[in-house]
């Protein structure tokens, strides 16, 4: 595929994040479920070390906190906002109808203009699919949206701690992270984005409500990257950070040969520190690691149902 034009592209010009306080370690998890100290060894030594439990506390709150730091940081006036994009992976983490999740941070955010929606069913890739959305909008004649942010939380509801463990490959954390879409930005443009859905997961887990296991998985996600590489029109080892999501710690150092780069351009810094934030992880990893002008970083994430998501930003 050709690569985009900088001009047709939105750019990431900020990201914020916002996690709770309260951490938990392996140990202290699988204990306070009843599971042996085995499950607690085999997360250990796939790298998982904590996460972040905001003991039921509210998604919506989290969201509202994280795209306040994001307008603060930016310096970003609330009324110049054309689009704001809640998305998220837990139903849980959505207020049930007739109520608005959306609606509901636009008003307490003050995004007076901003057209509001939400885009789920992505689950972890979700983010990415809303700016797939935006971008396509963004370039419709006569659009107006030329600046959106996009803000993604999720918090395990009580009763489902159990479920916090993606087999033995990472924790699942609470948390909010939000990001600010500009066009016309001079840094971190989006020159490759690509999103695939492998149907034969449309389920997501099993009847016990566990991963399925995709043994297509590592060639979806390599494929996933590639196509996005070439939409920007660079190859692996031109790249200087990959910015993962925080699952399967040493099925990335695999696929990091896969695309033919250093393994110390894989950025694994956050994986123990803060565990799984759904489909926040890229993003938290792009505000921890922004990169410097001229450099190329990728992000992944995939999730449940088969989703996989790849996109590509010139910094």
């Amino acid at each position: 595929m050709h690569a985009l034009s900088p001009d047709s592209t939105l750019s990431v010009s900020g990201v914020a994040y916002c996690l709770p306080e309260r951490v938990i370690d392996t140990g202290t998890w699988a204990n306070r479920c009843g599971f042996p100290k085995s499950r607690a060894s085999a997360l250990l030594r796939n790298g998982v070390r904590q996460f972040h439990d905001a003991a039921a506390g509210s998604p919506v709150a989290f969201a509202c906190d994280a795209v306040a730091a994001l307008l603060e940081e930016t310096r970003t006036i609330p009324s110049s906002v054309d689009a704001l994009v809640y998305t998220h992976t837990m139903q849980s983490s959505v207020l049930a109808p007739p109520s608005g999740t959306a609606a509901l941070i636009q008003s307490r955010m003050g995004l007076t203009r901003a057209l509001a929606f939400s885009v789920m069913q992505q689950n972890c890739v979700s983010p990415m699919a809303a700016i797939r959305v935006l971008r396509a909008m963004s370039l419709a004649e006569r659009s107006t949206i030329r600046r959106a942010v996009v803000v993604c939380a999720d918090v395990f509801g009580s009763g489902c701690d159990h479920l916090r463990a993606i087999q033995d490959l990472a924790l699942h954390s609470d948390g909010a992270c939000a990001f600010l879409l500009e066009h016309d930005c001079a840094r971190n443009y989006i020159a490759g984005l690509q999103l695939y859905t492998d149907s034969r997961y449309f389920r997501g887990t099993d009847d016990n409500l566990q991963p399925v296991p995709d043994d297509r998985y590592y060639w979806s996600a390599f494929t996933t990257m590639r196509t996005a590489l070439a939409q920007a029109g660079i190859t692996g080892p031109e790249l200087t950070h990959v910015l993962p999501h925080h699952v399967n710690l040493a099925g990335w150092s695999r696929l990091a040969s896969m695309l033919g780069i250093p393994q110390e351009r894989l950025f694994i810094s956050n994986f123990a520190r803060i565990g799984h934030v759904f489909g926040a992880d890229p993003f938290i990893n792009l505000r921890t690691a922004p990169g410097h002008p001229g450099t190329w970083s990728l992000l992944f994430s995939s999730g449940l149902a088969g989703c996989f998501g790849a996109m590509v930003i010139r910094h």
